[in-house]
């Protein structure tokens, strides 16, 4: 499976829906970007290697803003 970076810009939406996610059994680790590309915020994001449709949904459901989802390595 591979591994996804959910974008969510700010620190404090990367806690909640880190929050979020394990709440659910999803485990996910907070990353941050040295050098963000425009638009991402603070350029921190969530690393999950679970189901990355369901992990948004998730999140959004949970008031977290998801900026964008790209896939890792």
């Amino acid at each position: 499976m591979a591994n996804y970076y959910i974008h969510v810009g700010s620190i404090t939406n990367a806690m909640r829906g880190k929050k979020l996610l394990e709440a659910r059994g999803m485990r996910s680790f907070v990353h941050r970007a040295p050098n963000p590309p425009d638009g991402d915020g603070c350029g921190y994001s969530l690393l999950v290697t679970a189901d990355e449709r369901e992990a948004t949904r998730i999140l959004r459901a949970g008031g977290v803003r998801v900026v964008r989802v790209s896939e890792g390595l």
